[in-house]
């Protein structure tokens, strides 16, 4: 299992965000917690750091307390979904999910070791330094990766606006190494980029689901057509996910009112259908095929479920990371959050995501080494989004040319 971490903020993969609930009927589980046999453990190994740990006077009452309730989250085996996030990660957190980012802009594996790029985000200072999918960070400021923790790697690399930091890096495959000094930046995020390829298709990739992800996806394809597109691939590859109403706003273009999306179930065991919403959605018929891949997480995975349950579309790629569970941020009293699965997502027919992912109806694997390529770096600088055929042929993306071609089937 992979957690994808937005190191422009701090974002945990799949977070299923569609409102922001504040921990009530905390008192009294408190207090059960307090006066439990296993609280004088938490107590005793407190003094046990405060009368004996030798360089004692280097840490505080916060960061002991911090680290206490991460390993409270930790404890619940929930790996790559709930989380503990600080003050400053929190805020962080929140204002990602308004596509508010600072920083140099790249999504990492952090359980890899030494972490892995996952993908740059369109528009920002690692995609400018020429960071690549793949690519391993050996180094941040000198200081070695291996071994550290995913929160250190994070705060290494985070960083204030107008700031450096110096990265040593190697690409998938090769031996030699790189250097890059990146000057962390605010970035205006635009979680839909697309680019008009030969034969008419539009292909349309969502970075993430969050705040304005359905308004660009309805303006890249009416923007398409407007050029002469007849056929989309909706590309989700490395998206981990994000806000549910974005993601029933992106499935609601594709499908009728009233298709199931997803399945919701509680620690009780209920359960409730959620549905696509409206008819009006901007393009309801015509071919279509999505992409996703190992890093394809929680909206990404109900989206791409919906549509190949429902017919209207096939899914080429890789099985999806299977995130599965409806994430919920709460507030603490002093600004942090634990975000913490509530809920199990399931497919619209009753398939389970968590752990599982989604199987695509067309595996096609890339090769070692090859890059997935992101619409941007192939537009012109003068705003042409058309691709021409040989630039196109050139991609060396084998999962991109298979939904081409699979467009080239009649429907």
């Amino acid at each position: 299992m992979v957690t994808s971490v937005l190191l422009v903020l701090a974002v945990c993969v799949g977070m299923g965000l569609d409102r922001v609930m504040i921990a009530t009927g905390l008192v009294d589980a408190s207090t059960q917690l307090t006066t439990s046999e296993e609280f004088t453990i938490l107590e005793e190994t407190y003094d046990a750091i405060r009368n004996n740990y030798v360089l004692e006077e280097e840490i505080s009452d916060e960061e002991l307390m911090y680290g206490a309730a991460r390993g409270m989250v930790d404890a619940l085996g929930d790996e790559g979904h709930s989380v503990f996030l600080d003050p400053q990660e929190a805020e962080e957190f929140e204002r990602s999910s308004r596509g508010e980012l600072v920083g140099i802009g790249i999504q990492i594996d952090t359980e890899a070791n030494p972490p892995v790029v996952i993908a740059p985000v369109p528009n920002s200072p690692a995609l400018e330094a020429g960071l690549l999918p793949g690519d391993v960070i050996l180094e941040v400021d000198g200081v070695s990766t291996e071994g550290l923790e995913p929160e250190e790697i994070g705060n290494r690399i985070r960083g204030e606006a107008g700031t450096d930091v110096t990265l040593i890096l190697q690409h998938e495959g090769e031996v030699d190494t790189y250097e890059v000094i990146i000057t962390r930046a605010k970035i205006d995020v635009n979680p839909v980029s697309w680019a008009l390829l030969p034969n008419d298709v539009l292909w349309v990739q969502v970075s993430q689901f969050s705040s304005g992800a359905t308004e660009g996806l309805q303006e890249a394809i009416r923007e398409g057509q407007a050029l002469g597109a007849t056929s989309v691939i909706l590309d989700l590859r490395n998206n981990p996910g994000g806000l549910v109403f974005e993601a029933m706003g992106v499935a609601s273009q594709f499908l009728p009112d009233g298709t199931p999306l997803y399945q919701e179930v509680d620690a009780d065991g209920n359960t409730e259908i959620v549905r696509t919403v409206g008819s009006n959605g901007v393009y309801q018929e015509g071919p279509l095929v999505v992409l996703v891949n190992e890093y394809s997480a929680s909206a990404s995975e109900i989206v791409s479920s919906s549509l190949m349950e429902a017919g209207r579309a096939p899914v080429l790629g890789e099985k999806t990371f299977g995130t599965g569970t409806v994430l919920l941020p709460f507030e603490l009293s002093d600004g942090s959050m634990a975000v913490l699965g509530t809920e199990l997502w399931l497919t619209g027919e009753g398939d389970e995501i968590y752990k599982e992912g989604v199987e695509p109806t067309e595996t096609v694997e890339l090769e070692e080494g090859t890059r997935t390529a992101l619409p941007v770096i192939y537009t012109s600088e003068t705003g042409d989004e058309e691709i021409a055929p040989e630039t196109f042929e050139a991609i060396e993306d084998a999962q991109l040319h298979a939904a081409w071609e699979e467009l080239e089937i009649p429907q």
